[in-house]
């Protein structure tokens, strides 16, 4: 953005931005992790479930849904793939062929290992950097911005406000 732009729109330039920066902290992460969790053929959301299980005990495929906040596709796909990889078990309840129970395997448990250890030495640096009211402001920081983005209207919404604008 340039920096007339900038100061016509009142917006920070990209690289200030919470959504860009929080892009690269994703990003970072995936680079810190990858080269760990990729041994146990995990990728960053995939290592992030075994998380949330390990945390939560077994979950149905809903609630990490719910967690994850990304498409029930999505993680019916990661899913398929981690129980194919013997790191998950999927189990269908009997009463409703819907409702659908995952939870960790032996190996997917020693994997898990290492994605805690992992999240542990991550979640210790940046505490090393930050106090704790610190990081309770950043934290509830984020979660208002979550928060915030469920209140944005969809790309969907948009593209077509957009197009019927162009069409004038």
């Amino acid at each position: 953005m340039s920096k007339s732009h900038q100061a016509t729109t009142g917006l920070p330039p990209l690289e200030d931005r919470v959504t860009f920066m929080t892009h690269r902290i994703n990003a970072r992460l995936q680079q810190v992790s990858s080269p760990v969790i990729s041994q146990f053929g995990l990728d960053l959301y995939s290592s992030r479930v075994l998380f949330a299980l390990q945390q939560n005990g077994p979950m149905k495929v809903g609630r990490l849904v719910d967690l994850m906040v990304l498409p029930q596709s999505t993680i019916s796909h990661q899913l398929k793939r981690m129980e194919k990889d013997g790191l998950v078990h999927r189990t269908r309840s009997e009463t409703d062929n819907r409702n659908v129970l995952i939870s960790v395997t032996e190996a997917g448990a020693k994997a898990t290992e290492v994605c805690t250890c992992l999240s542990n030495i991550v979640q210790e640096r940046i505490s090393e950097e930050f106090s704790a009211q610190e990081l309770k402001t950043l934290s509830d920081g984020l979660k208002r911005v979550f928060d915030v983005l469920e209140d944005v209207p969809s790309l969907e919404n948009l593209v077509q406000e957009y197009s019927d604008q162009a069409a004038e």
